[in-house]
């Protein structure tokens, strides 16, 4: 099921920042954005980001999901569902309504989950997570 939806998604993709790719500045687009290579910036979709493993961001990134399994320093506001894969590193802030993080991935930062969508943000919980790895 997972690689049908993932090779939906690439289909679906309308940019695609390839691993020996290197940008300054700031991305916006309607679709889906993929990046395997490295972003100092800003990274916004008014759909999905999907950063590989093996990309590297200092960027702020918004969008409506996001599936990270790579290196993310920055601001991350996503109004659906955050994946941090397995291979993630993330420090920043994260806002989002729904995150789902994978045994390895590591977070440092503040999150603050604002629930199902339509939940006032001033509602929302924060939490401060160094690793989530299982061992709660």
């Amino acid at each position: 099921m997972e690689k049908i939806i993932e090779q939906t998604v690439m289909q679906q993709t309308e940019t695609i920042i390839g691993p020996s790719v290197k940008i300054k500045g700031d991305l916006d687009s309607e679709g889906n954005i993929r990046i395997a290579g490295q972003v100092t910036g800003k990274v916004n979709s008014n759909q999905g980001v999907f950063i590989e493993q093996g990309a590297i961001l200092a960027a702020d990134i918004t969008a409506n999901e996001a599936d990270i399994s790579g290196e993310v320093q920055g601001k991350l506001e996503i109004f659906g569902h955050l994946i941090l894969q397995s291979t993630a590193k993330v420090s920043g802030e994260i806002t989002c309504p729904i995150l789902r993080v994978e045994d390895g991935a590591t977070f440092l930062g503040n999150c603050s989950i604002t629930g199902i969508a339509g939940v006032a943000r001033n509602n929302s919980h924060k939490y401060d997570i160094i690793q989530a790895d299982g061992d709660f």
